[in-house]
C-alpha cells in the first residue's frame, strides 16, 4: 500500500512539473512544440515516478541498518 501512495505522490509532483514545462515551452515557442514537450515529459514522469517510488519503498536489510 505504501508503494502505491508513494507512487501517486511522486506522480502528482512530476505531472505538475510536466504541465509547467509544457506551458513555458508553449509561451516561448509554438503550441505544437509545447504539446510535444508536455507529452514527452508526461511519459518520462510516469516512468521516473515509478522508479522513484520503488526505490523509496524498497525494504532495507538489517545489516545495512546497523
Amino acid at each position: 500500500m505504501s508503494l502505491l501512495v508513494t507512487f501517486i505522490i511522486c506522480l502528482l509532483v512530476g505531472q505538475s512539473l510536466s504541465l509547467g514545462l509544457g506551458l513555458v515551452v508553449e509561451r516561448y515557442s509554438t503550441p505544437y512544440t509545447g504539446m510535444v514537450a508536455f507529452l514527452a515529459s508526461y511519459f518520462a514522469m510516469l516512468w521516473l515516478a515509478w522508479r522513484l517510488a520503488v526505490r523509496i519503498t524498497a525494504p532495507r536489510s538489517r545489516l545495512a541498518a546497523e
